[in-house]
């Protein structure tokens, strides 16, 4: 089968997915009598348990179930994999590409296998958190502040990994002080304010989400669902596609500026 006609296949599989998902919540939650919580609930998690001076929230748990899901999944999904793929198969190698995709265009394309694992977790991770709140029973891990906060903070230690392990740390720290000394503290705060910038874009963006269903599930509670989660499937998706943009162009910039001071 041409090229083409596999990506419009697995565009189509991946459109119907997202609408049967969107009407499956919407009947499971129409069935079982649901009520939209407070957004007051979703920014601050109830507190479950306690390890110690360790507290254990309701973001940590619901956490621990999606990753639980994604592996179960991974697996199940791999062991289906064939020499001739499938319509699902398809849609895994497709998602594959778009993110070599985006590490090409923004890093570079001298050895993307180096970026594409941790880029693709970040990617598949956010996707899927933004969107576990359409399962009844499951809350986004993402409208809590410490879940887009923890997300940044691995971008932020990224950066330095990667222009250290391509550049050396001579060749990394010198990029700081290029052309001029004074350049130190400027380079600091850009760093920090990036992580800033990607904590609370993608916090706002999905409480924004969150506050707009809320209020209109209580004006139309008929009416309204199944359209607003085939907006929050799309919002969803969007924002962890601008985390993983950003993200790859941040550690491209730092990895990119580093070859031009070396050279």
């Amino acid at each position: 089968m041409p090229r083409k006609n596999k990506q419009t296949l697995t565009l189509i599989l991946v459109v119907v997915l997202i609408i049967a998902m969107a009407a499956i919540s919407f009947s499971l939650r129409s069935s079982g009598d649901y009520e939209p919580e407070p957004v007051a609930d979703e920014i601050a998690p109830d507190l479950v348990f306690t390890v110690g001076p360790i507290q254990v929230t309701s973001t940590v748990i619901n956490t621990w179930i999606m990753i639980g899901m994604l592996g179960f999944g991974a697996y199940l999904i791999g062991k289906t994999f064939k020499v001739r793929p499938g319509m699902l198969q398809n849609a895994v190698e497709w998602l594959a590409e778009a993110i070599q995709g985006i590490i090409a265009q923004n890093i570079g394309t001298e050895n993307s296998n180096l970026f594409f694992p941790v880029v693709a977790t970040l990617a598949i991770f956010i996707g899927v958190s933004n969107l576990l709140g359409l399962i009844p029973g499951l809350h986004s891990p993402t409208p809590d502040i410490n879940t887009p906060v923890a997300m940044a903070l691995v971008v932020f230690f990224l950066v330095p990994y990667f222009g250290i392990r391509t550049h050396g740390l001579w060749g990394y720290l010198k990029h700081y002080v290029d052309p001029i000394f004074l350049m130190l503290p400027i380079e600091i705060a850009s760093e920090i304010a990036r992580t800033f910038s990607l904590s609370f874009r993608l916090f706002g963006n999905i409480l924004g989400e969150e506050i707009i269903i809320a209020i209109l599930f209580l004006i139309a509670p008929i009416i309204v669902p199944v359209p607003m989660m085939l907006f929050s499937i799309f919002t969803g998706v969007l924002q962890a596609y601008i985390f993983t943009l950003l993200s790859c162009v941040y550690i491209g910039g730092a990895v990119k500026a580093h070859q031009s001071t070396k050279s």
